[in-house]
């Protein structure tokens, strides 16, 4: 971002093919949700370049509108209910599960994505909310 003392999002390379589905995993605070908004045109580029189909979309000078470039995305801050804790977002959809098997499945899911011992945070409480 501008006038930010580092970048924002620094040395990243994603290559997906059409129909491919990739998953972004990092710490809290790395640039995943700033990656994911530049590839879908909702944030500048200040250096570098995004292609879609080989066409360069974003850079320096250019930039195609969000809606001509066909990309999908949902947004975290829309997709976590926020009177809810972090298990509880993850357990939402498992919520017929017997107890013990819904809290191994939200440690399990957390540890993968680097957020082990936060189930009992609320997101607003993590980076990015």
């Amino acid at each position: 971002y501008p006038g930010r003392a580092q970048p924002a999002v620094r040395g990243a390379t994603l290559g997906l093919a059409a129909g491919e589905i990739g998953v972004l995993i990092g710490p809290s605070g790395c640039g995943k949700t700033t990656l994911l908004r530049t590839v879908a045109g909702l944030e500048p580029v200040a250096a570098g370049e995004i292609r879609l189909e080989g066409e360069r979309v974003g850079g320096a000078g250019r930039s195609v509108p969000p809606e001509q470039r066909r990309i999908g995305m949902v947004f975290q801050d829309y997709a976590l209910f926020p009177h809810l804790t972090v298990g509880r977002n993850v357990a939402f959809g498992i919520h017929r599960l017997p107890k013990a098997e819904q809290a191994a499945r939200v440690d399990e899911v957390l540890r993968l994505v680097g957020l082990e011992g936060s189930a009992a945070r609320y997101p607003h409480e993590l980076s990015g909310g």
